[in-house]
């Protein structure tokens, strides 16, 4: 109740802020609901109502101001919906309203632009950019970032909730931001550093530094991003890195890229094929990803999966769509990843239910419409 009345209060704030200032603030998101089915193995299957799988349903608001001499200042409030049950947020904590980005700037034209406050990290926008499912519903490069599942992942920030939402391979708070102006021959990048106000990730506090850095142009698009937290379990240092490459070649544009998790003797590694084909009026995408696992011991590193996917958007004006997404998830060893939405899954071989080394096969349909 807190947490909703929160929410209406300051979307109520900031509407009353639109008005008063409708030349430099506006309102804007998405609504995104479809229906998934999910079979993980021998634990049978469920069918449920989801948000968010062809693009996020969320909430923005954001403004500007024209400072003059090429200078603007911004804010920008970027909070989730769940579409299918009216909530806000997903699974954050409580009075985190904008979960997705909340930041400030200050933006000179020909310098580049200075941003504070909680962001997407470098690592996640250039692996979003090379994946067609933008990294949500069923088929998502982001299919294998499970806690329990991952080695890396799992032995930097744990298993528990609070330590999911805190880890940094998507957002970071207390960011403090760079980012390169346009106008340099096509690249573009930035540089981060978090502060973790004597906190710890579990505590939803980072303390890390990262960059991006890439070159677009002529239809190829190429990028480099890291972002390293010093105060993962136990005071090690976790590493995130991307490096890929995308080419529209006019019939489709094809991307490869990889993300590797980095932790001590873990490795995830994450590899990316994939295609977004045009197709009448929408298009299709298609995908393959592979993920390599290294731990201490041979079991551990036999602990591998692949997805693969296939999805078509059918555009039915420029803010209306209609989708269909399939995939597929196999497991090898004692691997337990899954589709989200289905039956609950387990690594624990004494669990009545076990779930590694199976399948997970899942479809969606839904509709989505920005406003």
């Amino acid at each position: 109740m807190l947490k909703q009345t929160l929410w209406a209060a300051g979307l109520g704030v900031a509407c009353m802020a639109a008005v008063a200032q409708s030349s430099s603030v506006t309102i804007g998101g998405t609504m995104d609901v479809g229906v998934r089915h999910v079979k993980n193995g021998s634990l049978g299957s469920t069918t449920s109502e989801v948000s968010g799988s062809n693009a996020t349903s969320k909430l923005i608001i954001r403004g500007s101001e024209d400072l003059g001499n090429g200078l603007s200042a911004g804010f920008y409030l970027d909070g989730t919906i769940l579409g299918d049950t009216g909530q806000a947020g997903a699974s954050t904590p409580a009075g985190q309203l904008w979960d997705r980005r909340s930041t400030v700037s200050l933006a000179s034209k020909t310098l580049g632009e200075l941003r504070l406050g909680r962001d997407w990290v470098p690592t996640h926008l250039s692996w979003t950019s090379f994946d067609p499912f933008s990294t949500l519903g069923i088929a998502g490069a982001n299919s294998f970032r499970s806690f329990a599942a991952s080695r890396a992942l799992g032995q930097a920030f744990g298993t528990l909730p609070d330590a999911q939402q805190a880890n940094p391979t998507l957002r970071v708070s207390n960011a403090v931001e760079y980012f390169l102006p346009g106008g340099l021959g096509g690249f573009y990048g930035q540089l981060v550093v978090t502060l973790d106000e004597r906190g710890t990730t579990a505590a939803g506090s980072t303390k890390g530094r990262g960059f991006r850095l890439g070159w677009a142009g002529k239809g190829l698009d190429v990028s480099a991003a890291q972002f390293t937290t010093s105060n993962a379990t136990g005071g090690q240092n976790f590493k995130d890195q991307v490096y890929g490459a995308g080419h529209d070649f006019g019939f489709a544009r094809l991307s490869l890229a990889q993300r590797r998790w980095v932790f001590g003797p873990d490795r995830s590694v994450n590899t990316l094929v994939a295609a977004l084909i045009p197709a009448g009026p929408g298009a299709v995408k298609l995908t393959y990803l592979r993920l390599d696992q290294k731990g201490a011991t041979a079991a551990q590193s036999s602990n591998d999966a692949h997805l693969i996917g296939a999805g078509y958007v059918y555009n039915l004006s420029k803010r209306t769509a209609l989708y269909a997404h399939a995939s597929r998830i196999s497991n090898d060893g004692a691997a337990a990843f899954a589709v989200a939405g289905g039956p609950a899954v387990s690594g624990v071989s004494t669990a009545a239910n076990y779930f590694g080394g199976q399948r997970s096969t899942a479809y969606e349909l839904g509709l989505r419409h920005d406003f």
